[in-house]
Order: C-alpha cells, then structure tokens, then sequence
C-alpha cells in the first residue's frame, strides 16, 4: 500500500499539471489576420457542374438497368439534384488546390 509521504507527492504533480494545462497558452500572433484565399463563385459552380455531370451519368445508367423507369428522366433528376447540393454546399478544400 502506498505511503502517505506518496499520496501527497502524486497529488502535487497533479495540481501542477492542471495548472499549467490551465493556464493560458502564450500564441505568437502577428498583429494582422491570416489573409484566406476567399474562392469566387467560380470554383463553386464548377464543383456543382461537375458533381452534376457525374450524378447525371451514373442515374442514366441506374435508369437504364432497372426496370419501370426512364433513364432519362432518372439522369435529369440526379444530374439536378446533385447540382443543387454541390452549389449549396459549395466545394470542399482539396478542389482548390
């Protein structure tokens, strides 16, 4: 069994971890924000084109293998679809790279 004397040595560490994890943390801060590369509509709309491209081709080849639907109606459909959701959402950060 631990000693008392062990007790209030491991108490101490862990008051002096918490404070140091307490106290604020010293950041080196320029005086001026980071500039960020605000894309224009340019990249989003090309992101939803493509994105509706894609969605398009692949609900015309769903249309075409299953049986009851249009395959140009279900690629109208997917290629719309994804065309709203990718202009909404706009393009994720490796797009623009």
């Amino acid at each position: 069994m631990a000693s008392d004397d062990e007790i209030e040595k491991l108490l101490r560490e862990i008051s002096a971890q918490d404070s140091q994890q307490s106290a604020p943390l010293q950041r080196k801060d320029s005086g001026s924000p980071a500039q960020r590369n605000e894309s224009t509509s340019g990249g989003r709309i090309a992101y939803a084109t493509m994105g509706a491209a894609i969605m398009g081709a692949g609900g015309a080849v769903s249309g075409l293998l299953l049986p009851g639907i249009s395959m140009i109606s279900t690629g109208i459909g997917a290629a719309v679809g994804a065309f709203v959701i990718a202009l909404v959402s706009g393009p994720p950060r490796w797009f623009s790279r």
